[in-house]
């Protein structure tokens, strides 16, 4: 009977970890906890109603992930990213993406595409008549490169994927305007070279995450012009960081 209770209970604190853990990631994606805050256990598990526990837990998968950092006697702060620093994210998922395609490329046993398929059709919905990025359009982007990454059939290279999720969805907000055609196109060409096995997937894989990368490197660095311009002059040294992700 001890030991029932014992699982009941862990069950409820890792349930209620995950509830924290994702409205905390919302809020720094979004940009409702900035750059830089501090992440303080007692005023967090007030606003947010629970324990101090589940607050902790949380705040250490968000160390993991790469949104938040820790600093020894200061504690934790929301992560200041760099353009560098948040362009990193590309680099970390083409070595794990087009190592994904190589696997899917050279393996012998048949290859079920039809969940990438289906995120495929997810993507056509949500992307349809919107050149712009909405929250729709980059759930089913990640789940497309999600999918992908799991017919690998890794459960390292699927985890290593999972702590750039929220850092992806973090970059994809700043993507600028696309034809809605051509942003299902890129993905397009990606199903049809790994569905015929050819030597080409993880090059066009490289390829469509540079593309991103560049897309959006371009937006920041204007974003952050258009600021410096409009106040007159050269950004503070740090400010650009602040600013570029709201």
């Amino acid at each position: 009977m001890p030991g029932n209770t014992y699982r009941l209970g862990s069950v409820e604190r890792a349930s209620m970890t995950e509830q924290v853990l994702r409205e905390l990631r919302d809020a720094i994606v979004d940009g409702r906890i900035a750059q830089g805050e501090p992440l303080r256990e007692v005023s967090l598990a007030q606003a947010l109603g629970t324990g101090r526990s589940s607050v902790r837990e949380a705040v250490r998968q968000l160390v993991q992930e790469g949104l938040v950092e820790y600093e020894p006697h200061r504690g934790a702060f929301v992560r200041v990213l760099s353009l560098a620093d948040r362009l990193d994210v590309f680099v970390a998922r083409e070595a794990i993406e087009t190592g994904a395609a190589r696997r899917i490329q050279e393996s012998e046993a048949p290859v079920d595409f039809s969940r990438l398929r289906a995120a495929l059709e997810e993507l056509k919905t949500a992307a349809r008549d919107r050149d712009r990025v909405t929250d729709a359009v980059i759930a089913a982007d990640i789940r497309f490169h999600e999918e992908l990454v799991r017919l690998a059939g890794s459960p390292r290279l699927t985890r290593a994927h999972e702590t750039l999720v929220a850092e992806t969805r973090m970059l994809l907000s700043h993507h600028p305007p696309y034809p809605w055609k051509d942003y299902v196109t890129d993905h397009v060409r990606l199903l049809e070279a790994l569905e015929q096995g050819g030597p080409r997937a993880p090059d066009l894989v490289a390829e469509h995450l540079r593309l991103s990368a560049r897309l959006i490197a371009e937006e920041l660095s204007r974003a952050s012009e258009d600021g410096a311009d409009a106040r007159g002059g050269t950004p503070r040294p740090g400010e650009e960081e602040e600013r570029a992700v709201t």
